[in-house]
């Protein structure tokens, strides 16, 4: 007879930007996947997105926070933008968390400043476009990103010109819970090594040859988290 020893604490799943909970983690196998191992699995869709569409003024982290208040203690997986969001919930409030997987998390979003809403002001406007901004090839791919996901175009564009909190190089030293840090050898936002190694309890895995949006695609990504964060303990 098999025993169950994965941990009791429900797993929160961060949705990366244009995707949400239901495309990006549920048709990506990863909650059947959590579940069949005994875990409890709980989404939190970024501001603007899925279940989200009316809470485009708010904080990604402050959505993850509540949740995670509910249950005193949890285990999360985020990915790109619900990544970063995860890792500010997590360094603002470490005792809620346990074990977190952060994926396509890149340095260059932090040290360049590309979170900022001056950055991200290009993207906003090839979103609101009323034609397609064939001169904006980001755009146009998060435009097919989030129409393949259901979401409010506006909603999303809306939430990415807000202002919002940051996690800063030195707020990830405020992070106690175990975390896996997931790169992509070929994200063009480049490596995690500066956010792996600002966590004092990190470890750092690279998916060979995987692009930013391939990263939570990949079986071998997928194995990696899961097997790190249904550890007991």
């Amino acid at each position: 007879m098999s025993i169950n020893t994965s941990p009791n604490r429900p797993v929160i799943l961060i949705n990366g930007m244009a995707s949400n909970f239901e495309t990006q983690w549920r048709r990506g196998g990863w909650v059947d996947s959590l579940e069949a191992a005994g875990r409890t699995v709980i989404g939190v869709d970024l501001p603007g997105h899925g279940e989200n569409t009316d809470a485009v003024g708010r904080d990604a982290a402050d959505l993850i926070l509540e949740e995670a208040a509910k249950h005193g203690s949890v285990d999360a997986i985020g990915f790109s933008a619900g990544a970063w969001a995860l890792l500010l919930a997590a360094s603002e409030q470490p005792a809620l968390f346990e074990r977190i997987a952060v994926l396509g998390a890149a340095d260059m979003v932090l040290t360049a400043g590309l979170h900022h809403e001056n950055m991200q002001q290009p993207l906003v406007e090839g979103l609101r476009s009323a034609e397609e901004p064939t001169d904006n090839l980001m755009a146009l791919l998060i435009r097919t990103m989030i129409a393949d996901a259901g979401n409010d175009r506006e909603a999303v564009a809306a939430h990415l010109a807000s202002s919002h909190r940051f996690v800063t190089v030195e707020g990830l030293g405020a992070i106690r819970a175990a975390t896996l840090v997931v790169d992509g050898g070929s994200d063009g936002a480049g490596p995690s090594e500066l956010v792996a190694k600002k966590i004092p309890n990190a470890t750092r895995f690279t998916v060979d040859d995987a692009d930013h949006f391939d990263i939570p695609t990949s079986k071998q990504c997928e194995e990696e988290v899961e097997t790190f964060i249904n550890k007991a303990g």
